[in-house]
């Protein structure tokens, strides 16, 4: 790497976190006033421009600081969870604890404390910094140089699909394409911002410098079409998820991750949390009371009890269904079972491409 940008873990780690604040605070400044509107109350013209330009100038900082900047100062595959650990955490305290413009219950706060403890677990055992890495002897290996161009091409076709046909599509499918836009085009350009320091020649510097730019312009519309074709609540987590782990794949493949790696079997464990943190957080969205189909509205009606009239026993007179069932304990047993049943039946309508929505 050059020799003025000696690389930094702590700076790195704090650069990433930052744009991850950032992001929360760009969507808070329209928020707020979008809010107070909603309630009746005048929003003036000058302070509605205001909050548009603090919007933009937030994002541009942001985006500077986490998706350029950052990977200088270290390895690439730690910048995407410090970035989405600081996002959910800053969206729990800003809109859920300082603003209280949205309810956040026990499982998805857990959830977010769950990636957040990961993260942090994930400086301790994760990689560390390399000196000297020279980027053509490491897109001089095969194996190096087949992931990238794997993902260049997941990229192009994920794009195209986007762009022309993706409302032809059932909503799992949606979620898929989406998916690997956002991943392989996050990871890409992560990428080719640490590779500008490490000594390209001039054909892979300007190859790299119009990847930097059409990713990242694949990325923001990316998020333009998410927001209006797939739910959030199923999408956030497992874009999280998904885009950690191809920068971790990226860092272990191209970057020889693997040589700094404190601990191999800390570094899997600290996925693991990450990944069950997401799991949490698309639970508590998907098993709520308001969804009809995978919630616990469902789940209640199995158990549908008639109160009888002119009773002291309110349930005396309950469904032919559950005369059948001896004692609390049978009846707790069943309920269990079907929460576990509708949690993985949730799971795999999510993962599942094969059954899709018309």
């Amino acid at each position: 790497m050059a020799p003025h940008f000696a690389q930094s873990l702590p700076l790195c780690y704090v650069l990433s976190a930052v744009g991850g604040i950032l992001e929360v605070g760009s969507i808070a400044v329209l928020a707020v006033p979008d809010a107070r509107e909603k309630e009746g109350i005048p929003i003036p013209t000058w302070l509605s421009m205001v909050t548009l330009a603090s919007n933009v100038i937030m994002q541009l900082i942001g985006s500077l600081s986490s998706n350029l900047i950052a990977p200088w100062f270290g390895p690439v595959s730690i910048v995407a969870p410090i970035y989405f650990s600081a996002t959910l955490v800053f969206n729990l305290i800003i809109f859920g604890f300082i603003l209280g413009l949205e309810f956040f219950d026990r499982i998805m706060i857990v959830g977010t404390y769950v990636i957040a403890i990961g993260t942090v677990l994930l400086q301790v055992v994760g990689p560390g910094i390399q000196d000297g890495q020279d980027i053509g002897e490491l897109l001089g290996h095969s194996y190096a140089l087949s992931w990238l161009l794997f993902l260049l091409v997941s990229m192009v076709v994920s794009t195209i699909l986007m762009t022309t046909s993706i409302n032809n599509y059932g909503e799992y499918k949606r979620i898929a394409i989406l998916l690997v836009a956002r991943s392989t085009s996050y990871t890409l350009n992560l990428t080719v911002s640490r590779a500008f320091l490490l000594n390209p020649d001039h054909f892979v510097l300007i190859s790299f410098i119009v990847i930097k730019i059409v990713s990242g312009a694949i990325y923001t519309y990316a998020i333009v079409v998410q927001s209006t074709s797939v739910k959030q609540a199923k999408f956030i987590p497992l874009n999280a998820t998904i885009v950690i782990l191809i920068n971790a794949m990226t860092g272990v493949i191209i970057w020889e991750d693997w040589r700094v790696i404190s601990s191999s079997v800390g570094y899997g464990c600290v996925f693991l949390l990450l990944a069950l943190g997401c799991d949490l957080l698309l639970s508590a969205n998907l098993l709520t009371n308001d969804n009809a189909e995978l919630g616990t509205a469902r789940l209640m009606r199995r158990f549908h009890l008639e109160r009888s009239l002119g009773s002291r026993n309110l349930y005396s007179d309950i469904g032919d269904h559950e005369q059948n069932i001896a004692g609390n304990k049978e009846v707790d047993l069943l309920i269990t079972q079907s929460m576990e049943s509708t949690r993985r039946s949730a799971w795999k309508k999510v993962l599942s491409t094969g059954n899709i929505e018309g």
